[in-house]
């Protein structure tokens, strides 16, 4: 599966919301550690696909698109902490949800796709 990362719609899906995360909380006023754990985990997404695009073993790619489901649920949990703190509205919470839900998803669908590669 050795490719370039930024060509897997996950990859491009992903960084646009490590984007919008960034641009929204850069300028709230907040705990610097509570912004780079939101942050870290949801970029986290994209560092780990390109690391797993070097890997030929299919149980190491497999290994780091877990590590990225991981990371999606951890920031799942920061948007839902923002959202109870009064960090984030009602609709940007939604909007963020919604979109990390669908990187999980094609999260998945890859993870399924390469377990069926022989």
């Amino acid at each position: 599966m050795a490719q370039n990362p930024k060509n897997l719609p996950v990859y491009k899906e992903a960084f646009k919301l490590s984007v919008d995360v960034y641009n929204t909380f850069k300028e709230v006023k907040t705990s610097l550690r509570l912004k780079e754990q939101l942050f870290g985990s949801v970029s986290s997404v994209c560092a780990n696909l390109a690391e797993m695009s070097a890997f030929e073993s299919q149980g190491q790619q497999k290994q780091k698109i877990r590590i990225c489901i991981g990371e999606c649920n951890e920031a799942e949990y920061w948007f839902d902490l923002c959202k109870e703190v009064c960090l984030l509205d009602g609709v940007s919470h939604e909007n963020f949800s919604s979109r990390l839900a669908g990187v999980r998803a094609m999260l998945f669908g890859l993870l399924k796709s390469i377990s069926q590669e022989k």
